[in-house]
């Protein structure tokens, strides 16, 4: 029963997209904002205290719009995270402990489109990581290794559109981005990172989460739509 049900349900949705106007745009995605990691030790811990770090992306997007009110948006954007936290436990004074990588971030969201060019997003992230770096006070160590392959982060924005025409389309937006995987790698791991310099009873796993604005232009590639005659054909630009 609940197979049939499951069944009828995407025949259903594949129905409404293929009734639907669908049009496909793609162009370049900047974004910027504040950076930070959940980690229990750390956060619980009177000897540390952490800053919000900073992140940008660069990259691009191509967007599904189905009818007048759902999209789809997929995004790979190459990303710079950084983050900062101050350790007095040293007998020997105050550290800043500063943590850097590089990523290739990928984005698969779902969107909702209002009337008035007003839209919320929800979705989920890929991050690959291709370079780390950490510091302990002046001291910089390649920390690669302790740092995990790849995570992943669940998103929600919202946004709207400055200006839409037939060719060019540009929408800005605010975007909240939470990791539900640890950031360090097994090694990272057995060596306490990132706070390796401290003696924890339980390893904590650490989270990273971002706050962001970003500005994406995109260009009509093209899209299926009912012409007045009751034929669909293919349309170039976009449907706004």
């Amino acid at each position: 029963m609940r197979k049939t049900i499951g069944l009828s349900a995407a025949l259903l949705l594949f129905a409404s997209v293929l009734s639907a106007q669908v049009w496909l745009e793609i162009g370049p995605k900047a974004m910027m904002g504040m950076t930070g990691l959940a980690n229990a030790n750390i956060n619980g811990d009177a000897n540390h205290d952490s800053s919000l770090g900073f992140a940008t992306s660069l990259g691009g997007a191509a967007n599904l719009s189905i009818g007048e009110r759902h999209g789809l948006s997929f995004e790979l954007l190459r990303a710079n995270y950084s983050h900062s936290m101050t350790y007095r436990g040293d007998a020997a004074g105050n550290r800043t402990i500063n943590m850097e990588w590089e990523s290739l971030d990928m984005y698969l969201l779902y969107r909702y489109i209002r009337p008035n060019g007003a839209f919320a997003e929800i979705g989920g992230k890929s991050t690959g990581i291709f370079a780390a770096q950490q510091s302990y006070g002046t001291n910089w160590e390649d920390a690669k290794g302790a740092y995990a392959d790849r995570y992943f982060s669940g998103c929600f924005g919202v946004g709207g559109f400055v200006t839409a025409n037939r060719v060019l389309t540009v929408k800005t937006g605010l975007r909240a981005e939470y990791a539900f995987t640890d950031l360090m790698s097994e090694e990272g791991q057995a060596a306490n990172y990132p706070a390796y310099y401290s003696n924890y009873e339980n390893y904590a796993e650490t989270f990273p989460f971002r706050l962001g604005f970003y500005l994406e232009v995109t260009f009509g590639v093209g899209g299926v739509a009912q012409a007045e005659c009751g034929a669909r054909g293919v349309l170039f630009g976009t449907a706004y």
